[in-house]
């Protein structure tokens, strides 16, 4: 069984990875900081949008499926310092968010570790960031919607490698992905998840927007953005997509080594877990 200290630092190393794509991404993009700069200003209000919830008194008269947490269980505390940490992180590192939101997860493994790793109380926690990323979109807070979106799903990852320990690697095809998002994948994101049927107007209105993806060649000629209908993906690692075989052969250099790599943790992970069902 892999010890919590490994985990975290297999999770680290992968979501680190994810990160310095993400800054070479915004740093060949010429209008990424004006854009950095505009969801900035979204997410200004995050921390206080959200800490709503905590007293029990969402804007929306719907609570979109959130129920109080637990008492004495830490659920509270452990939002509190984990937005905390992020927003702290977004403020002083010109929005870098998947290396705040990783500082973020430390602070609320090394303080609530008893949360983190149980996987009961991390369905109200995740209840309780799918209902305030709901209200954000009811109140036209797209890129608040978008960080609370992969807050959301960096902790599925991690409850699946981590404590459930379901996957082999941690996927972050999704939180790269997100940050670049069309209306109809965020909204869908949302709608699929909550129990009430707040975001179906709102599904009806974005519904025919094409969904979009994330080309993982660098120097993909369409920009990295493309219709995900129509991508294609590594059939040895099942990690990493792309727009076209071309783009798939093109970064092939690149992706051999970590290609090489999940394949091979996939294979030890299949063979353990086919052991332990017998």
């Amino acid at each position: 069984m892999v010890s919590r200290k490994k985990a975290k630092g297999k999770a680290r190393k992968a979501a680190a990875k994810a990160k310095k794509e993400e800054e070479k991404e915004a740093h060949n993009d010429s209008s990424a900081a004006a854009a950095q700069q505009r969801e900035h200003e979204q997410e200004g209000a995050l921390e206080a949008q959200m800490q709503r919830l905590l007293i029990d008194s969402l804007p929306s008269p719907c609570k979109h499926g959130f129920d109080p947490f637990p008492e004495g269980e830490n659920c509270d505390r452990f939002v509190s310092l984990f937005l905390e940490t992020f927003n702290a992180g977004i403020g002083n590192k010109d929005g870098k968010k998947i290396d705040t939101m990783l500082e973020a997860v430390d602070a609320v493994d090394k303080k609530y570790p008893e949360v983190l790793y149980d996987s009961s109380k991390m369905k109200h926690i995740l209840s309780y960031f799918l209902s305030g990323g709901t209200d954000h979109i009811l109140n036209g807070r797209d890129g608040a919607a978008r960080t609370t979106v992969a807050v959301i799903i960096m902790f599925e990852e991690f409850i699946a490698f981590s404590v459930l320990k379901t996957k082999a690697v941690l996927h972050l095809q999704k939180l790269k992905e997100i940050f670049i998002a069309d209306d109809h994948t965020l909204v869908s994101f949302y709608r699929k998840r909550i129990s009430c049927t707040c975001l179906a107007k709102k599904y009806k209105e974005v519904k025919s927007i094409k969904k979009m993806g994330l080309c993982n060649n660098k120097k993909c000629p369409l920009g990295g953005k493309v219709e995900r209908s129509k991508m294609v993906y590594c059939t040895r690692c099942s990690v990493a997509y792309y727009c076209s075989r071309d783009c798939q052969e093109a970064a092939w250099s690149e992706h051999r080594e970590e290609c090489k790599e999940r394949a091979e943790t996939n294979a030890k992970f299949e063979s353990i877990r086919d052991h332990n069902s017998v």
